[in-house]
C-alpha cells in the first residue's frame, strides 16, 4: 500500500505527537508499505530519514497570539500535482495546520480517501495561550472542518474521542492508540541496575543498606503550561522535605523552565533535583531506568505516550484524573491518579510510593500489563486494516464520504 503522510513535523527528538508518527511510519516501512512523508522545513536538528519531501511555508511568528514556531504553507499546486502523479492508496493527516490542510484539499481533486489522527489536545493548549479563548474556538473550527472532510477518524483514546464529538465532528471516530515499542522500553533486570549503580527497580531496595538508597523520581514533557508543570514545581516543593531519600530527574525544556528553577532552587542547589533539559528519545529508555516512579500531572493529554513508555519499562505512575490519563493509569492497579491541579495530592501520592517499595512493585508490574495492550505491532495491524476499510480492500468496509464531501 502507498501512503501519504501529513505532518508539521518530522523532526528527530522532538514531542510525543512526531515520536508516535515516525513510530506508524517506521513500522509501515518495515512492513513493506510505501510512505512518503510531506511536512515543513525542520530547523533544531535532522529529519527523521525516509522518502520525505519538505513543503514550502513562511514563518507566522510576529502574529500576535500564533505560537512562535507556527508557519504558512503554500505548496499546494505542486502537492496536488505530485499526489495525482503518484497516485497514493491513502492520505494520513497527523497534524491541524498548516500542512495537513494542503493534503486534504490535494487529495481531493483525484479522490484519494483521506484518514486522520488526532494527535493533539489544541484547543485545550490554546486556551492557554494569549487570547487563549479565541485560538481555543478557532481551533476546535479548523478541527472540526478537517476532520468532517476525512474519510475516517482516529482518536488514540476515548477520551479524544468524545473530545472530537464535543467540536462537532461527526464522521465515525476509531479509537486506536499511538502504541509504544515494547522492544525499546523494556524493564531493566535488577541485577544489572546494581551494577550500573542506580537505585533498585519499582519493586524497592535490595541488599545491605538498601533501604537508604535514594528513590527517584521522574517528569518528562515539554516544560509548558498544558503539561502542569507549575502544579509539578508545588508537589515536588512540597514532598522533597518529607522525604530524604526522594530525588527528582525532570527531562525537557520550554517555557517553564525558570519557574521549576526558581521554585525548586533550594534542592536543585543540593543535587537532589536535576534539570536535564531536552532529552533524545534513544536516551530516554536510560532515564526510565534511572527512575522509580512516573509523575505526570498534565491534565489534556489525548493519550500520553510519555506515561506509556514509563509503563512499558515497568515504573508505576502518579497522573492526575484528567484528560485520556486514566484510561493509562489505572488507580491501585498501575498507578495512583489524584485530582487536577491539587499540588498536595500530588505529593502525598509521590510521597506514599517512595515509602512502600511493595506498592510500587506490584504497580510497576500492572503498569507493564497495560502497556502491553498497546503493543506497537499490534497497533499497526489495527491502521492497516482500518485503511483496507477506507480504501475498500476488505470486506466489511463501511460507506464513507468522499473528502470534501463534509
Amino acid at each position: 500500500m502507498k501512503v501519504a503522510f501529513f505532518t508539521d513535523s518530522f523532526r528527530e527528538n522532538t514531542g510525543g505527537l512526531t515520536r508516535a508518527v515516525i513510530t506508524l511510519h517506521d513500522r509501515l516501512v518495515a512492513a513493506g508499505h510505501t510512505v512518503r512523508v510531506f511536512t515543513l522545513p525542520q530547523t533544531g536538528g535532522p529529519l527523521h530519514p525516509g522518502d520525505v519531501r519538505p513543503v514550502r511555508s513562511i514563518s507566522l511568528r510576529p502574529v500576535p497570539g500564533i505560537p512562535p514556531d507556527s508557519h504558512l504553507a503554500w505548496d499546494y499546486r505542486e502537492i496536488r500535482h505530485e499526489l495525482a502523479a503518484w497516485r497514493p492508496d491513502i492520505v494520513h493527516l497527523h497534524t491541524v495546520f498548516p500542512v495537513s490542510w494542503l493534503g486534504l484539499w490535494a487529495a481531493r481533486s483525484p479522490g484519494i480517501p483521506v484518514v486522520a489522527t488526532y494527535h493533539a489536545n489544541v484547543r485545550s493548549a490554546a486556551v492557554l495561550l494569549p487570547g487563549g479563548k479565541a485560538v481555543s474556538a478557532a481551533a476546535s473550527f479548523l478541527i472540526r472542518a478537517m476532520y468532517n472532510r476525512c474519510d475516517a477518524v482516529i482518536a488514540p483514546s476515548r477520551f479524544a474521542a468524545r473530545e472530537l464529538q464535543a467540536m462537532g465532528v461527526r464522521q465515525p471516530v476509531v479509537v486506536i492508540s499511538n502504541g509504544v515499542d515494547l522492544d525499546r522500553f523494556v524493564p531493566l533486570d535488577r541485577s544489572v541496575r546494581e551494577e550500573a549503580g542506580v537505585s533498585p527497580p519499582a519493586g524497592g531496595a535490595t541488599g545491605s543498606g538498601g533501604q537508604d538508597r535514594p528513590v527517584t523520581v521522574l517528569f518528562a514533557g515539554r516544560l509548558s503550561p498544558e503539561k502542569g508543570v507549575e502544579v509539578l514545581a508545588e508537589a515536588l516543593a512540597a514532598v522533597l522535605p518529607e522525604e530524604p531519600r526522594l530525588r527528582a530527574r525532570i527531562a525537557g525544556d520550554g517555557p517553564l523552565a525558570g519557574v521549576l528553577r526558581r521554585v525548586l532552587a533550594p534542592h536543585i542547589a543540593v543535587g537532589r533535583v536535576r534539570l536535564l533539559g531536552h532529552v533524545p528519545w534513544d536516551a530516554m529508555p536510560g532515564e526510565y531506568h534511572r527512575a522509580d516512579l512516573f509523575l505526570f500531572p498534565s491534565p489534556a493529554e489525548t493519550q500520553g505516550l510519555v506515561v506509556l513508555e514509563a509503563m512499558a519499562t515497568g515504573l508505576p505512575v502518579v497522573a492526575v484524573r484528567a484528560g485520556a490519563l486514566p484510561e493509562l493509569v489505572r488507580d491501585g492497579e498501575s498507578g495512583i491518579t489524584v485530582p487536577a491541579v491539587e499540588a498536595e495530592a500530588l505529593a502525598g501520592a509521590v510521597l506514599r510510593l517512595a515509602r512502600d517499595p511493595e506498592l510500587r512493585r506490584r504497580l510497576g508490574e500492572g503498569a507493564r500489563a497495560v502497556a502491553t495492550e498497546h503493543e506497537a505491532g499490534r497497533v499497526l495491524a489495527q491502521i492497516v486494516a482500518l485503511y483496507g476499510r477506507v480504501v475498500g480492500l476488505s470486506p466489511g468496509g463501511q460507506e464513507v464520504n468522499r473528502c470534501g464531501a463534509a
